[in-house]
């Protein structure tokens, strides 16, 4: 009897094994997929791009910049 629930655990640890390696091979051929966090949710904000204060040199986002390249404290 003991050897009998061994066995049988024993196959079903090998056919989980054989699962996962497949969901990771059937992963690998879609080709990368981005992780969840990285994916846009509903109602976030777009992603901003960041440039360089033309005198501090702080990174601030594009928006933030006057039109000659300084931030708000470097530009007055």
């Amino acid at each position: 009897m003991n050897l009998r629930l061994l066995v049988l655990v024993a196959l079903a640890w090998v056919a989980w094994r054989f699962w996962q390696q497949w969901q990771q091979r059937r992963g690998d051929l879609r080709g990368p997929q981005p992780p969840p966090s990285a994916q846009q949710k509903p109602g976030a904000e777009p992603f901003e791009l960041m440039q360089r204060c033309a005198q501090c040199g702080t990174y601030l986002p594009s928006t933030a910049l006057s039109r000659s390249g300084r931030c708000g404290r470097c530009s007055d």
